[in-house]
């Protein structure tokens, strides 16, 4: 059990530098959907490497003890230690369900599993993402092999057009083969997540999202064989579960493999010398440590805990520095090659967020997106645009990135 301490409440100075450095950043960049030139802009300017500063030298100052800091007439909690962060992620007093999760989320999957409040339907949502999730991983080798050989084999590959592969390997995955072309589905799906990044601040797109569940409804009606829909389709739950409102979140949550598998070729082939196949799944890992899809993560308080913070007290991980904090600024795979599910003694952050609420999907995730960049370096000898020397940058840019490919030496 590690050891709690008390929360100390920073000074006004140091919460406006916490608002201006960490929070304001993270809202423009986009809290769901990043925005291409928020992201490029703090590239630019440095904001997580500042971010990151900033926390350090705040638990310096404090020895390590959780942050109160006021923020928009609501008491905020940032714990930097990582027992702290472990006993938050663990508790199930700090509900994943907080109120500015609930205002972002509703927008695109309001039956999700993360924003449901009572714990007794919380827990079979959960129960039935994971049965799902878990499922056998072979068939979807296949789709990602089969999409890793549209990519280009000589030229520039670009996001755009690997995110575009990726979106089909998820839509085949998730959906089946019928919902291959489907950009309709995942532009409606794109539109609410720009809604997302304003929560509650910007009402729903109920006509949009109407679209979206009916367009989604019919490819979950077929069931196709190989996909998740078949799975879910014969893996009973009650009509309260809402079994057919867990899948927007599979769709989003399984996109964001694209920015991580993106990202982790960059540190694959940035090293000179071949690149080991082993070390494909670290390079993945390492990737979402060292640089965060989602900036934080976010927990509200519902009942006691040893903090003897009030209800209704949010809880911010910022994920960037608590990833950093302890294992480095440093590309190091090591700290996964010998910790199949990361779950060893040495702290390597949260990439996939931790505890009751982590992320159901992140071995599937994992799994195809291996398969992903083994094939696509099979045949392929393939040049970063960006030199990933260490320390490791506290950004990239993944919209700006680009690789020079031809063809691999045989």
């Amino acid at each position: 059990m590690p050891t709690i301490t008390r929360p100390v409440r920073v000074t006004p100075a140091e919460a406006l530098a916490v608002a201006t450095t960490i929070a304001l950043p993270a809202l423009a960049r986009g809290v769901v959907a990043p925005r291409p030139g928020m992201v490029r802009l703090a590239e630019l300017t440095g904001a997580e490497r500042h971010a990151i500063g900033l926390l350090g030298r705040l638990r310096a100052a404090y020895d390590g003890r959780p942050l109160l800091v006021p923020f928009g007439g609501r008491s905020v909690m940032v714990p930097l230690d990582p027992g702290d962060v472990r006993a938050v992620l663990t508790d199930r007093a700090f509900s994943p369900a907080s109120r500015v999760k609930r205002g972002a989320l509703a927008h695109f999957q309001p039956d999700g599993v993360l924003i449901t409040r009572e714990p007794d339907l919380r827990e079979r949502r959960r129960e039935l993402n994971e049965r799902v999730l878990s499922a056998d991983f072979a068939p979807y080798a296949r789709v990602a092999e089969e999409e890793a050989a549209t990519l280009p084999r000589t030229g520039v590959l670009t996001w755009p057009r690997f995110h575009a592969a990726h979106w089909r390997i998820v839509r085949r995955v998730v959906l089946g083969d019928g919902a291959r072309d489907d950009v309709t589905l995942t532009g409606q799906l794109d539109r609410l997540l720009g809604d997302a990044n304003w929560s509650g601040l910007r009402g729903q797109r109920t006509d949009v999202r109407g679209a979206f569940q009916r367009r989604l409804h019919r490819h979950l009606a077929r069931a196709e064989p190989g996909s998740l829909a078949a799975v879910l389709a014969r893996t009973p739950a009650d009509a309260a579960v809402h079994a057919e409102g867990q899948v927007p979140h599979w769709l989003y949550s399984y996109d964001a493999g694209a920015t991580v598998s993106f990202r982790a070729l960059a540190l694959l082939t940035s090293r000179p010398g071949p690149i080991d196949p082993g070390h494909l799944r670290a390079a993945l890992l390492e990737s979402a440590r060292l640089w965060p899809t989602m900036p934080a993560i976010l927990r509200e308080v519902t009942g006691p805990t040893p903090y003897e913070v009030p209800q209704g007290t949010v809880v911010v991980i910022y994920a960037p520095y608590v990833n950093r904090a302890e294992a480095g600024d440093s590309y190091r795979p090591e700290l996964w090659l010998d910790d199949e599910e990361g779950s060893g003694e040495r702290w390597t952050g949260v990439p996939f967020s931790a505890g009751f609420a982590g992320c159901a999907g992140a071995k599937l995730m994992l799994s195809t997106s291996v398969t992903l960049l083994e094939a696509l370096l099979r045949e392929r000898s393939v040049t970063p645009s960006v030199t990933l020397e260490d320390p490791v940058p506290a950004s990239l840019d993944h919209f700006r990135l680009r690789f020079a490919v031809k063809a691999a030496d045989r």
